[in-house]
Order: C-alpha cells, then sequence, then structure tokens
C-alpha cells in the first residue's frame, strides 16, 4: 500500500509534538450533480427517508449508542 498521504505536525494536550493525518480529500468540483432523489425511485421512497432523517435530529427516539437508561 502506497503511502501518499500528508501529515500535519500538532501539540497534543501535554505539548508533545505528535504527527496527525492531514487532508485526505479529493480536491476539485465534482464532475456532474448528485441527486439524492433520483436514488429513491418513488415518492413514497423519499418520504419515508426524510421520515427518518427527521426523526434522528428532531425526536427524543434515540437508538444504539446514543440511547440513555436513565435521562440527564
Amino acid at each position: 500500500m502506497a503511502d501518499n498521504y500528508t501529515y500535519e505536525e500538532k501539540e497534543d494536550f501535554e505539548g508533545k509534538k505528535v504527527k496527525v493525518l492531514g487532508p485526505t480529500y479529493d480536491a476539485g468540483k465534482p464532475a456532474q450533480k448528485e441527486d439524492w432523489t433520483e436514488k429513491l425511485a418513488t415518492g413514497d421512497e423519499r418520504m419515508r427517508y426524510l421520515r427518518t432523517a427527521l426523526r434522528y435530529w428532531y425526536s427524543a427516539d434515540w437508538f444504539g449508542s446514543e440511547k440513555r437508561k436513565q435521562e440527564a
């Protein structure tokens, strides 16, 4: 595996210099526009997707590690 990543020198909490992985994204702009609605065939699928996304952000209904056994 080729090591063509860039690294940056940063200070940790103790003030020691550490090597940190730099940006790994591809530079430039996408060649074409990605439309998420094209991936969902029907209007019902789009609505189900949006309801799920909104429930995650705006509801008290959480899953997995986010769910607390006791309210804070």
